[in-house]
């Protein structure tokens, strides 16, 4: 911490002031010293202190109203506030002084070694607090370069990916009879690539703009965006035989678009993993036993995966299937965690490799979405 941290001492008496600064003097803080609450209230605004001592017995504004009137100022509402006190204590007072906000009470005449003992307690704290802040604040800088860099990247690479796809395809369309198998072939290779690499750019643009954009929470029909997804689905599966089960789905509160991505990541990845299967099946519905949550999976009887590598599952640009046996990004299911998590809910998969998987989403239940249910 590049200042001094500061300690607010209020008492009515110049000889207690004295005392008590003296004695903290061997904090090595800055003492900032009040003789009425007043006082207290009007340097409370000028300065961020690490603690508070405060006489209890005082004229105009005792102890108790001052921490009263701390505790109701956002700047000064977690203060940590100790009462010091020469009267004796009946637990009525006790009570009292914890409820207006005080952490601690020392009698007086008090021990310098037991009161700096508590202070440097206070102290410790505070700094750890600080330093806490610190690290969140370069943490949130950091994740906003990232998604900055990450969509700018992201953005700028779509023109020449585009430009490179197309001209490739001119190409080919153009010079086929010039070109020899091998050189044919390797063409092809090129707009393969450029395709693949157009994927992972939109991919990634969708990841960074889900981490980005602002929520709009509403009543949200699950079946619905299901629905949605399968219809969206139809060309590419339409010669397939896919046993579609779709069991009963909760309403939910939640952002409808960002959870459309969810559902189309999880219902397209089992489309996906179960082109091998003679006879797919795909079952989506509400699991039991969410008593605070509700609980969606979408099952397949698919190629599954190894549980050995859950722990990537869920992380951008991680596959567990080579590209040729499986297209796709690696980012997908990052996207899924993604906005699960900004609503609250979990992300998990559960499988046996040879003989599908389980993928589960859960979403909060409040009383917007019971209500609508």
């Amino acid at each position: 911490m590049s200042e001094k941290q500061k300690i607010l001492i209020v008492d009515d008496k110049k000889e207690n002031l004295f005392a008590l600064e003296k004695t903290l003097s061997e904090t090595n803080v800055q003492i900032v010293k009040a003789s009425c609450g007043n006082e207290a209230l009007r340097l409370s605004l000028n300065h961020d202190f690490a603690l508070a001592i405060l006489d209890v017995q005082m004229p105009n504004m005792d102890g108790y109203e001052l921490a009263e009137l701390l505790r109701s100022d956002d700047k000064t509402r977690r203060l940590p506030i100790i009462f010091l006190t020469a009267a004796l204590m009946q637990e009525i007072d006790i009570f009292k002084g914890y409820e207006s906000g005080g952490v601690d009470y020392i009698l007086k005449p008090y021990r310098p070694a037991i009161l700096l003992s508590k202070v440097a307690i206070f102290l410790e704290l505070d700094r750890q607090k600080s330093e806490l802040l610190e690290k969140q604040k370069l943490l949130e800088a950091s994740n906003n370069e990232l998604k900055a860099f990450a969509y700018s990247v992201s953005h700028d690479l779509r023109a020449p990916i585009r430009h490179v796809n197309s001209f490739a395809k001119l190409l080919k369309e153009s010079a086929t009879d010039n070109l020899d198998e091998k050189s044919q072939r390797y063409l092809s290779m090129i707009i393969d690539a450029a395709i693949r690499m157009g994927q992972l750019v939109d991919d990634l643009l969708e990841f960074s703009r889900a981490g980005r954009v602002g929520m709009t929470l509403r009543p949200v029909d699950l079946r619905q965006l299901v629905d949605k997804t399968i219809a969206d689905l139809k060309t590419d599966i339409e010669d397939r035989d896919i046993a579609w089960k779709i069991c009963s789905l909760p309403k939910v509160y939640a952002d409808q678009s960002l959870i459309q991505i969810v559902l189309d990541n999880l219902i397209s990845n089992a489309v996906k993993f179960t082109g091998k299967c003679k006879n797919a099946q795909i079952e989506i519905g509400e699991a039991p036993n969410g008593e605070n949550e509700f609980i969606i999976f979408v099952r397949d009887n698919g190629c599954g995966f190894d549980m050995n590598y859950i722990d990537k599952l869920f992380g951008v640009f991680q596959r567990l299937h080579r590209q040729e046996e499986f297209e796709g990004t690696g980012i997908g299911l990052a996207n899924v965690r993604r906005i699960i998590t900004r609503h609250g809910g979990r992300t998990w998969a559960e499988s046996t490799l040879g003989k599908g998987a389980n993928f589960y989403i859960s979403l909060p239940r409040n009383d917007a979405s019971m209500e609508d249910r």
